[in-house]
């Protein structure tokens, strides 16, 4: 019988390890991608590059030739018209005409051309715009990313923090009991326990927080926070990119950053959409073909009028042909033309202060980054000495604090100064990989780690 339940229990803890085993650990570049092929955002951007696209095939199509058939019966009855003799008669009958026309617009000031290029640079716009949107998720992925690691590191030195304190508490409870250190001395540094627990369960809140955001900027909707976790890997400061200038960044950036390209396609259309309202004010040259053909009731054979001149015959005898080129001189239009060229040598304007925007934005960015770095590994290095400092300081109190030379005030006050170094030391890290990264990411590098 013991032997069964030892199989079973195997066997149960068998078939629970694949399960055990089937958590996923994200790392960045799989979170980012996910990001951009779920995201709500993304998908409108997307719909909003398709209308473009369709206004693209539109544009092109206004250069094709229209045709269209046409078709009617009349029942006519009183004075009405005779068509065979083209002369008015008072009887009632019915008559009919089909036809089909095509037009084809041979030459209207090159608008035609200029609409296509305008439309087609307008979408290659739209789709710049859905990669600058998958940037901005990126950067939002890699900050939410980092900060979790942050965190994560946060939280290990509390509660690294908190065993040394749990560990002085015991000690200090053996020497209550042989009267070799005071109630008080025991009661102070119980207080710095209960704090420290605090901050352990602080730590852990803000790890929980800074996953939840990275999962809603994933739009990870099914996955459970309590089950989502990424990889966790501790990062150096080796794993920072080397640090480059801003003149260098924004070169690149000029170059590869999808909004500039953006901007600079959307100058092109705008300019390209002026020139084709210019081509309005000049002359218009148009073909127009034309089949028609008639029946009519009343009408009879012309060269046999006794027999029924069947609907057939008429068609076929009654069809013509024509070919008209038309051209049309604009002279006046009630401003129509010149309001649109108007309209459009605002929009030019328009796309040439937002190019000038987009780079002067870009160049500012980059300088704050550049000096956010710059910031950060000052202060790196700051915090590395003063960690070293700190922990010399505090083995030296904790050595002091053990054989009765120091107070548990000065030992706490060390253990604090220690840990708010260390703390310091982690951010001033995880901001100089960050804004390395992103400096890079701009000039055209991907985001790893």
């Amino acid at each position: 019988m013991r032997r069964i339940w030892i199989l079973t229990g195997f066997l149960c803890l068998v078939v629970s390890m694949p399960a055990l085993q089937a958590q996923k650990v994200w790392n960045l570049e799989e979170c980012i991608a996910y990001a951009h092929d779920n995201n709500l955002q993304v998908k409108r951007q997307e719909l909003k590059a398709r209308a473009a696209e369709h206004d693209y095939d539109y544009a092109r199509a206004q250069t094709l030739p229209t045709a269209n058939a046409f078709g009617n019966y009349r029942f006519n009855k009183g004075r009405a018209l005779n068509y065979d003799e083209y002369k008015y008669v008072n009887q009632s009958f019915s008559d009919a005409n089909i036809g089909i026309e095509s037009r084809l617009e041979v030459f209207n000031g090159l608008y035609n051309l200029n609409n296509i290029r305008s439309n087609k640079l307008s979408l290659l716009s739209q789709l710049e715009d859905i990669e600058d949107l998958k940037n901005e998720i990126t950067i939002n992925i890699a900050g939410a990313y980092l900060q979790i690691l942050l965190n994560e590191e946060l939280l290990k030195v509390a509660i690294e923090q908190l065993d040394i304190t749990h560990q002085q508490v015991e000690k200090n409870e053996k020497l209550v009991e042989v009267g070799n250190v005071s109630r008080g001395e025991l009661y102070e540094i119980q207080a710095q326990e209960a704090k420290e627990k605090a901050n352990v369960t602080k730590a852990r809140n803000t790890l929980s927080i800074s996953y939840l955001t990275l999962m809603q900027y994933m739009d990870l909707e099914n996955e459970d926070l309590d089950n989502f976790k990424v990889d966790t890997s501790d990062l150096t400061i080796d794993d920072a990119n080397p640090l480059r200038v801003v003149d260098s960044v924004y070169s690149d950036a000029l170059q590869v950053l999808p909004m500039v390209r953006s901007a600079e396609y959307n100058l092109e259309s705008m300019q390209k959409g002026l020139s084709a309202s210019k081509g309005l004010r000049s002359p218009s040259l148009s073909l127009r073909y034309l089949y028609y053909t008639l029946w009519s009731e009343i009408s009879s054979d012309p060269l046999d009028p006794d027999n029924p001149y069947i609907w057939q015959d008429q068609l076929r005898d009654k069809g013509y042909q024509t070919l008209t080129f038309s051209l049309d001189i604009p002279i006046f239009n009630r401003m129509q033309i010149q309001n649109r060229i108007s309209n459009a040598k605002v929009n030019v304007l328009d796309a040439q202060v937002n190019l000038d925007q987009t780079k002067q934005t870009l160049f500012k960015n980059i300088q704050q980054a550049y000096a956010d770095a710059v910031a950060a590994i000052e202060d790196y290095e700051s915090n590395l000495e003063t960690v070293y400092s700190m922990q010399e300081a505090f083995n030296y109190t904790e050595e002091r604090f053990n054989v009765g030379t120091v107070s548990s005030v000065d030992y706490n006050i060390a253990k604090n100064n220690l840990t708010k170094a260390q703390s310091d030391l982690a951010q001033s890290k995880y901001l100089y990989i960050f804004y390395t990264k992103i400096l890079d990411f701009w000039a055209g590098v991907p985001i790893t780690l």
